[in-house]
């Protein structure tokens, strides 16, 4: 009887399955540097944070690495995901990096394209789950349901 009732409570509790990414990093195209290659590395003017994916509520944390190419005038071209936890974080890293602007790389004092990875960290909003007081913190300090992207050569 007591089996039953545990077996009948996981019935109601909607479960994700992720779908992970796993892609090749794309040839660089011509004319890009790679990130060691040039003199002064691109610095983010603006940082856009992406949404949690909604369809992945249920999910607590997750990651993706996405790679572009931080063009000559800020801007970012051909951002695409290298991995991800499941595709809808991955997506939603892409979408968030493309609003992005930076200050862009040089080389012998003249702005070049540069490719460039970045990971994110999505946690997900604390309003999915119920007020626990065993809840964990997320790791980085960020406000629940925020990611967190920071810019590591690659």
């Amino acid at each position: 009887m007591l089996a039953s009732a545990a077996v009948a409570g996981c019935t109601d509790v909607d479960f994700v399955t992720e779908r992970p990414v796993d892609n090749q990093i794309p040839q660089l195209k011509a004319g890009v540097y790679t990130i060691n290659a040039v003199d002064v590395r691109p610095v983010a003017t603006r940082e856009i944070e992406p949404d949690y994916p909604f369809e992945l509520e249920s999910v607590l944390t997750g990651k993706a690495l996405v790679v572009f190419t931080v063009r000559a005038d800020g801007k970012v071209a051909d951002a695409s995901v290298v991995e991800a936890d499941d595709v809808l974080f991955g997506e939603a890293a892409v979408a968030a990096v493309r609003k992005w602007r930076f200050r862009p790389a040089q080389v012998k004092g003249a702005p070049v394209d540069c490719r460039m990875t970045l990971p994110f960290v999505f946690v997900a909003p604390y309003g999915n789950y119920s007020r626990d007081e065993s809840m964990p913190v997320p790791p980085n300090g960020a406000p629940p349901g925020s990611s967190q992207g920071t810019i590591e050569p690659r």
